[in-house]
């Protein structure tokens, strides 16, 4: 199949295409973890735009794992009202609204979480996690999940990929525990599993549950092949879907056996368990070759910012996304705030022009 416009069923939800919007940090959420109405109306804007699928950023499950000022959390009742309100702007185009879970264990931010890190195992500013913590972070997973069902919003990710806390536990280079969770790949990957369960228990099965994981990370130590079996051990505990994490998902995979990613996971898990995948995809013609490789929906990031109709341009099969760079009074447009704008240019400085001067992309999709 690759048909980007054809409908397609997540676990109890469905979605009008197999284009989803990636889960991306753009920093546009208060202070105490509340998401603003200015982040709901970026989300918002690119359902509008024809997205069959939106993935919010990651927002934190705990305080102590928050890793970005404008992050927004789902640790408190008090958040549930502001995802009830990204449920009601996303309902008139029946968009479904998956929420990202993370936490960023020994990637936290010390002057935003307050408190020392936790993590797989010590390091200089943060400690290892007791079997108490690790037994409150799965808590914390499974009150958050159930915080974004009582908002409405239909399903959640765990971020277990770029080194977040599951990956940390994951990694073998990262993960120097010698008790259950530490030493051989079963019990490296019995954290992350743990939370699959754990959430899949509390949500049931008319809510998605989905895991985002990097295919490799050789700093890590992370392979395509331990992936696969991550996999499909994920897909046994309840996952509706799996989104694979690729630096480019137009390549092969740098480390043995040197096939395409997604083959491999695809050929890991049961046929009817959807494969997001994200990476570099630009153009439709990017999204249908990611397709062919086994996913079933891809995941846009760069494109989405530059290009919040971008499902609605590909209707036209002459329009090719114009690149990059926009100015930022384009940028404003779109949707992006002044925090989003600064994110961009300190990581992004060449997709981003700082100037009002017309730029080569109004009236584009």
């Amino acid at each position: 199949m690759t048909d980007l416009a054809a409908p397609i069923s997540w676990g109890a939800f469905r979605s009008a295409n197999r284009i989803a919007l990636a889960p991306m940090t753009n920093k546009q959420s208060h202070s105490d973890g509340r998401l603003s109405d200015v982040e709901i109306a970026w989300l918002a804007r690119r359902a509008v735009g024809g997205f069959g699928t939106i993935i919010t950023g990651g927002y934190a499950v705990s305080p102590e794992g928050r890793v970005w000022e404008g992050q927004a959390g789902v640790y408190s009742d008090d958040h549930i009202a502001p995802l009830a309100r990204l449920a009601t702007a996303l309902a008139p185009t029946s968009t479904p609204g998956i929420v990202q879970l993370i936490h960023g264990g020994s990637r936290f931010t010390p002057e935003i979480a307050h408190t020392q890190g936790i993590s797989a195992s010590p390091g200089s500013s943060w400690r290892s996690a007791t079997d108490r913590d690790i037994e409150h972070l799965i808590d914390a997973h499974r009150f958050a999940a159930l915080r974004v069902q009582a908002a409405g919003l239909q399903g959640i990710e765990i971020h277990a990929a770029h080194g977040y806390l599951p990956a940390q536990f994951i990694s073998p280079t990262e993960n120097t525990r010698t008790d259950q969770w530490g030493g051989d790949l079963n019990a490296r990957a019995s954290f992350l599993r743990s939370l699959v369960q754990t959430v899949r228990s509390a949500v049931g099965s008319n809510f998605a549950v989905g895991v985002r994981l990097s295919a490799e990370d050789p700093r890590r130590g992370i392979t395509p092949q331990e992936t696969a079996t991550i996999a499909g051990w994920i897909a046994q505990d309840g996952i509706d879907y799996l989104h694979l994490s690729l630096r480019n998902a137009l390549a092969t995979s740098a480390e043995p056996p040197y096939t395409h990613p997604l083959r491999l996971i695809r050929a890991a898990i049961p046929s009817e368990l959807r494969l997001v995948v994200a990476g570099k995809l630009w153009s439709p013609q990017d999204a249908k070759f990611a397709l062919t490789q086994g996913a079933d929906i891809v995941a846009l990031g760069h494109a989405a910012i530059h290009h919040p109709n971008w499902p609605q341009g590909m209707a036209d099969p002459t329009w090719t996304p114009t690149p990059p760079p926009t100015s930022t009074t384009r940028l404003t447009e779109l949707g992006a705030s002044a925090p989003l704008l600064r994110y961009l240019r300190e990581n992004w400085p060449e997709t981003v022009m700082d100037d009002t001067s017309e730029d080569h992309t109004p009236g584009t999709p």
